[in-house]
């Protein structure tokens, strides 16, 4: 392949820290603008070429960008469902969005993706496909910027949405991959493609994935074999106020009933405020909103179009009893809401999930690994990994997600009184991009006490 090196430039490697001050890292991660020439502590050759990355805004193709998000929920639904059918009874978390731009990014170098799946899980075909994905991108992006001064103690005033897309090619002989999907990827996606040996490719993804999340996902779940030839990533790191906060002294410890009936201390935050409140079959939700730290002409805020959505199934059920579309068609409904006085009862949570390897659960959805010849001859998709982090507190939000692909050869009417929202058992949490409908980070909240998500069963 005809690739054309930048130059290299020293970075640091990053491991070993805890809680926020993961997030200092963020400060040392380049815009999105500028990750083709980034490097990482086990640097490999960067590679791009002659072809300008294209910027795609929503507003470009907006129908397109609402299929690509209607696709995006469907893949979230049914993820979600896919763990809780595992085990019913623990906490659930996924970035279909994440996922997507994997299986995006993958899909430019299938042989058929319309055939082998990739389309349906996408949404679109072709360049309709990769010109929606890239506004999805655009649109999450505005939000990305310098990030030097980042405080992790305090999350800053304006929002912090970071997402990157990574394709590390193994250096070997019997790998050559096509300079024509090379091209696709840098004008579409605005990727890091970097090309280092084998032995080494392990170290250089541990280091893109700690440097893209700010540490919040410090190691890639990628097992790198003998046969690996590439892989790629997808990083998003997110880090928002709430435009309202909650009092800490207003956070007690309040009773939480699990699937089996036994309850739980959660500490619960309180507030009483007027926002989106939405119910439906067997539901109830709200949304809360994220400060943007900007204001309008007249000095009033200015929306930030950010919300974390709140879906509480009623007492007594469970979110594994629910349809797959129950989270989209909740916040479906909160789009056309109208605001109502809510007394807000809702857990802070700070979730890890351990690396959950999703290949068998997309070729239930109709994905077809082999053949990516549009990339290079003899490959074959052999492992899809992905680990989230979430942490909602009294201040705001801060969660990350890291998907790795590994390729190788072979409403109601109002009453007087406020709702009652107190989140005291089982519920879904949906953090959105309004702006393009997409979620970003979904979870199923089963224990809001439990710090670590298990493996894949």
């Amino acid at each position: 392949m005809t690739l054309f090196p930048s130059a290299h430039r020293p970075c640091s490697d990053h491991h070993g820290l805890s809680r926020r001050h993961l997030l200092s890292l963020a400060a040392l991660a380049p815009a999105a603008a500028l990750l083709l020439g980034a490097c990482s502590s086990a640097s490999g050759k960067a590679l791009t070429s002659k072809t300008a990355h294209e910027t795609v805004t929503p507003s470009d193709v907006s129908s397109q960008v609402a299929t690509a998000a209607a696709a995006c929920d469907q893949l979230g639904g049914r993820l979600l469902a896919h763990y809780l059918k595992a085990d019913s009874a623990a906490t659930a978390m996924a970035s279909a969005l994440s996922a997507a731009f994997v299986l995006a990014i993958l899909a430019g170098g299938a042989t058929d993706a319309s055939t082998q799946g990739y389309d349906a899980l996408l949404g679109l075909s072709g360049e309709e496909r990769d010109r929606a994905w890239s506004a999805v991108q655009t649109s999450l992006n505005r939000y990305d910027g310098d990030l030097k001064g980042f405080d992790p103690d305090q999350i800053p005033d304006k929002p912090l949405v970071h997402l990157a897309n990574h394709v590390l090619i193994a250096d070997e002989k019997d790998i050559e991959v096509k300079q024509s999907y090379l091209d696709a990827v840098l004008r579409w996606f605005s990727a890091e493609i970097e090309q280092i040996d084998v032995d080494s490719m392990k170290k250089n993804l541990d280091a893109w994935a700690s440097r893209n999340t700010a540490g919040l996902i410090p190691n890639s779940g990628i097992t790198i074999t003998k046969d690996t030839r590439l892989v790629v990533q997808n990083a998003l790191l997110f880090a928002a106020q709430w435009d309202s906060p909650f009092k800490a002294e207003d956070t007690s410890p309040q009773n939480f009933t699990l699937a089996g009936g036994k309850t739980v201390k959660a500490d619960l935050m309180h507030d009483t405020r007027s926002i989106p409140y939405a119910t439906g079959q067997g539901w109830a939700a709200v949304r809360l909103a994220y400060a943007s730290g900007e204001e309008n002409t007249d000095g009033a805020p200015k929306e930030s179009q950010l919300a974390l959505d709140v879906v509480l199934p009623d007492a007594g059920s469970l979110p594994s009893a629910m349809d797959t579309g129950t989270w989209a068609a909740a916040s479906k409904a909160l789009d056309e809401a109208e605001a109502r006085e809510v007394r807000l009862s809702l857990p802070k949570v700070d979730l890890t999930s351990e690396p959950k390897e999703l290949l068998d659960f997309l070729k239930e959805q109709g994905l077809k690994p082999e053949g990516l010849d549009k990339m290079a001859r003899g490959l074959t998709l052999a492992q899809v990994v992905q680990q989230v982090r979430l942490i909602l507190d009294e201040e705001g939000t801060v969660a990350a997600a890291l998907t790795e692909g590994g390729v190788e050869v072979m409403a109601a009417p109002e009453p007087d009184e406020p709702v009652e929202f107190t989140v005291d058992h089982p519920y879904v949490l949906r953090l959105r991009d309004l702006t393009s409908g997409t979620a970003l980070v979904e979870a199923a909240v089963m224990d809001p006490t439990v710090k670590t998500i298990g493996a894949s069963a």
